[in-house]
């Protein structure tokens, strides 16, 4: 039975051998591509999602501001009804009396009143009752619709004066059991306008916000509109449970970071769900329009959509995996042959052959691997070739160390010959010529100490000195720590020679060029170049923006120290006209070690 499975497996095999490789892979990545397909679906989906959260997050955010200028247009309705009658000549002699000491309220005065707010027409069915108080507290016209007991009352009258001169808005629960919204103002004469001389009170019925004004929105399932005041009071709310209670001080603290009328959506942790909250400013009366409702009304649905994008996900890419495991074995079981049979091929024994002669693309490499073996003997050959001329090369090298070694024993013949002919000049600049060419012919190390960089230094100044005879002086100022740090090779020469090139150009004396050396900071060695020569103008340079003979040099410092060390070290200089030249190199604080 197994072997009858083997022979199944090896018969699926070899048939689709008899399709190329190329059309195998390209059936089965078609259908693989489904899967990065998949991702990037859900890629789009989530994208798409959030696209629909933001827009819809737009779309509350513009309804609660709406809402809220409706809300702002019916208040000031009422407000102008207050007006009316706050300033009416009734109105103010009967407060303009109580004020005096002797006040009697009469019958003629209060029927006056009555007979003046019965000429102005309610503003609504909502309005249930008006209260008029002189500035003592004392009832001077009531309707008496309905009340509240005398605590509550004196509580509204004083947050009436703790916001004046804004109008107050509060909450009431009446003997009635009824729920009323005050709007309380501060009555003022209106002839001496900063004399308070009364209250006034309207009565607003509760519903005509909750079932009016808020009845025809909803932003969702399990959504609450509700009008809370600065301090955290409910005064309305689609939900009546929450009418007269104080607002969560976490939940009110996040709403009072919007300080304005537009509407503004941010999301919080309450009672251990996730609530989107939408509010709007109120100045006028320091409240707070908001919208509630959970987070979950907007994402159950794409979580759900994602739970099945992930289920037919995982079905794609285990299906995927078996047919990649089958056009796997196809591919792999004769390119395992292909290998066994290159192991046991010897130099020895290359007339070994696999003889694969199936027609896709490994057949194909298995006869010309065949092929390759007839020419193992001509790569023999070429080695041997490579071999003599590795060695041609080898002799040619030595030939030109021994080319360097004449060209050094000749300078120090021409520096014996100086010395016996009593010329020290001529001496010197040899010896330091010597140096130099050695430092740069034989020695190969790109960071060298600084102690080595100075004595360099000092060997071009010897030569240079030939030339520039009693032109130039040089005096150092180097700290001793400072020697043992690293530095590119012939980073100074290129800066001395540009000083002694161009800083002697017009100079009627000699100049001085000073080398110093010191720490900057515990990270950075800095050091510093400078001469009292004829100087240049660096706004010229730069316009011309041409670089030449030590200009390339002193560019190719800059450069190279970068490279080293990061952008934030190289060299900047500093020059004007008939004042010297100054060039600062900051490097990083590194020891030299011999291993660099």
């Amino acid at each position: 039975m197994k072997l009858t499975k083997t022979r199944h497996c090896v018969k699926q095999t070899n048939l689709l051998r008899t399709i190329k490789i190329r059309n195998r892979l390209l059936c089965i990545f078609l259908f693989i591509s489904l899967v990065p397909v998949t991702f990037i679906g859900f890629y789009a989906y989530t994208v798409y999602t959030q696209s629909i959260n933001d827009k819809l997050e737009r779309s509350n955010e513009q309804a609660l501001y709406l809402l809220n200028q409706n809300f702002i247009t019916e208040l000031n309705i009422f407000r102008m009804y207050i007006d009316t009658i706050s300033v009416s000549d009734e109105c103010q002699q009967i407060l303009s009396k109580s004020c005096d000491t002797n006040f009697t309220l009469n019958e003629q005065d209060v029927q006056a009143l009555n007979d003046f707010r019965s000429r102005v027409p309610f503003p609504s069915i909502h309005l249930k009752n008006l209260r008029i108080l002189d500035r003592n507290r004392n009832i001077v016209y009531d309707l008496g619709y309905d009340d509240i007991d005398a605590e509550r009352f004196s509580q509204i009258v004083e947050e009436i004066d703790e916001t004046s001169p804004h109008d107050s808005l509060q909450y009431i629960h009446t003997y009635r059991s009824s729920d009323k919204i005050i709007i309380g103002r501060k009555i003022y004469s209106s002839t001496r306008l900063s004399e308070h001389i009364g209250y006034i009170l309207i009565y607003l019925d509760e519903t005509f916000f909750s079932n009016t004004l808020f009845t025809n929105v909803s932003f969702g399932d399990e959504s609450n509109i509700m009008l809370v005041r600065g301090d955290g009071y409910i005064i309305s709310s689609q939900e009546r449970s929450v009418l007269g209670a104080l607002l969560d001080d976490a939940l009110l603290q996040q709403v009072k970071l919007n300080k304005y009328s537009l509407a503004e959506t941010f999301y919080t942790e309450y009672e251990g769900e996730k609530l989107v909250i939408i509010s709007a400013y109120n100045s006028e009366f320091n409240n707070y329009l908001m919208a509630t409702f959970p987070y979950r009304y907007i994402t159950d649905e794409t979580s759900r959509i994602n739970q099945r994008l992930l289920l037919l996900a995982a079905i794609l890419i285990a299906l995927c995996l078996c047919l990649t495991l089958i056009v796997y074995t196809s591919i792999m079981q004769p390119i395992h042959q292909i290998v066994t049979k290159c192991n046991d091929i010897s130099y020895e024994d290359l007339n070994t052959a696999i003889n694969d002669t199936s027609p896709d693309e490994l057949g194909f490499l298995a006869r010309t691997i065949d092929q390759m073996l007839q020419r193992i003997h001509m790569f023999h050959i070429e080695q041997a070739q490579n071999e003599e001329q590795k060695r041609h090369l080898e002799l040619r090298v030595l030939q030109y160390q021994i080319n360097t070694h004449f060209l050094f024993n000749t300078l120090n013949s021409l520096r014996i010959v100086a010395q016996m002919n009593d010329v020290p000049i001529l001496e010197q600049g040899i010896s330091s010529l010597t140096f130099l060419l050695q430092q740069t012919l034989v020695k190969k190390q790109e960071r060298i100490p600084l102690s080595l960089e100075i004595e360099n230094l000092n060997h071009y100044f010897t030569v240079q000195s030939i030339r520039y005879a009693g032109m130039f002086d040089v005096k150092y100022h180097l700290e001793n720590d400072t020697l043992a740090c690293e530095i590119p090779r012939f980073a100074l020469q290129p800066l001395a020679e540009n000083a002694i090139i161009h800083g002697t150009a017009n100079a009627a004396i000699p100049i001085i060029i000073s080398v110093e050396s010191h720490f900057s900071d515990n990270k950075t060695l800095e050091i510093i170049l400078r001469d009292n020569g004829c100087g240049f103008d660096q706004d010229e340079v730069k316009q011309t923006d041409k670089k030449c003979g030590s200009g390339i040099g002193v560019d190719n410092v800059n450069q190279r120290i970068k490279l080293h060390y990061g952008a934030s070290y190289g060299l900047k200089l500093e020059s004007h006209p008939g004042e010297g030249t100054v060039c600062y190199l900051t490097l990083p604080r590194i020891l030299y070690k011999e291993e660099n």
